[in-house]
């Protein structure tokens, strides 16, 4: 078994931690704390995360951590990274809507190498390690999208909240305008990472963010390419490390939205 198949074995342990932590919270009334203008965390998104880090700290004390709730931890000069979002689509899960899922990869040298996305109400994991191809629940994934824009169902970010949201969210609604018109239809599902992880079960079509952070989509990004997806940013770059963008689509019509959004 190659490194990154057994690093697999431990990344889908780790989130099922998570998992085990957000299914025994459900139904408990939810503490919030602010994270800015119309955002916020949840207990649990704490919780899961903490799980997660105790956990790794025991099996691969050698390796950092990124957390969206706690930071950066552990060796810095390190060639290796977990990357954790301990729920992605926080919103999602305190309105009580089941799509949220527990995001987690491992990068190398800035590119993710290792992905698993857990949605604990769907009980659906994906997972995928570099070389060895994507997974839905071990049955293997091979995206097959369409080849013209008009029969495309897009995944779009949420619009920004925050500072200087009205100026990022005039670059979106330039893209739904853009994009309305020429492809089948556009959704929010409100959580990258199952927007990746849909995109690589054919469930949609494409993905595209404007803005996004690495937590979001490290492990969704892994998934996708090992099931034929093309994942860069919005200049047609690799996405990796320090991509403040994604767009992720199958070959045939990746070219065409890259133009759409130049």
């Amino acid at each position: 078994m190659s490194e990154l198949l057994e690093i697999l074995g431990t990344a889908e342990q780790a989130a099922e931690t998570a998992v085990a932590v957000i299914r025994a919270g459900l139904g408990r009334e939810r503490s919030i704390s602010g994270k800015g203008d119309r955002d916020f965390a949840t207990d649990l998104d704490y919780a899961a995360e903490d799980a997660v880090r105790a956990f790794l700290e025991q099996e691969t004390p050698e390796i950092p951590l990124l957390g969206e709730e706690r930071g950066r931890t552990g060796d810095t000069e390190s060639h290796y990274e977990w990357v954790l979002d301990p729920i992605d689509g926080t919103i999602n899960f305190a309105h009580g809507s089941p799509l949220f899922g527990v995001s987690l990869a491992l990068m190398r040298n800035g590119m993710p190498v290792v992905g698993v996305v857990h949605a604990p109400m769907s009980e659906e994991r994906f997972s995928a390690a570099l070389g060895h191809g994507a997974a839905l629940n071990k049955q293997a994934l091979h995206a097959k999208g369409p080849t013209d824009l008009a029969e495309a169902v897009v995944a779009m970010g949420d619009f920004s909240v925050g500072t200087d949201a009205d100026k990022r969210n005039l670059r979106r609604l330039a893209t739904l305008q853009r994009l309305v018109p020429k492809v089948q239809r556009i959704r929010m599902l409100g959580t990258a990472a199952l927007d990746m992880c849909w995109l690589a079960a054919g469930r949609v079509d494409a993905v595209i963010h404007e803005r996004i952070n690495l937590w979001d989509v490290a492990a969704g990004t892994v998934i996708c390419r090992e099931a034929g997806v093309l994942v860069t940013d919005l200049d047609g770059v690799d996405y990796g490390d320090g991509a403040l963008s994604v767009l992720a689509a199958g070959p045939a019509i990746h070219r065409a939205l890259l133009a759409e959004l130049a």
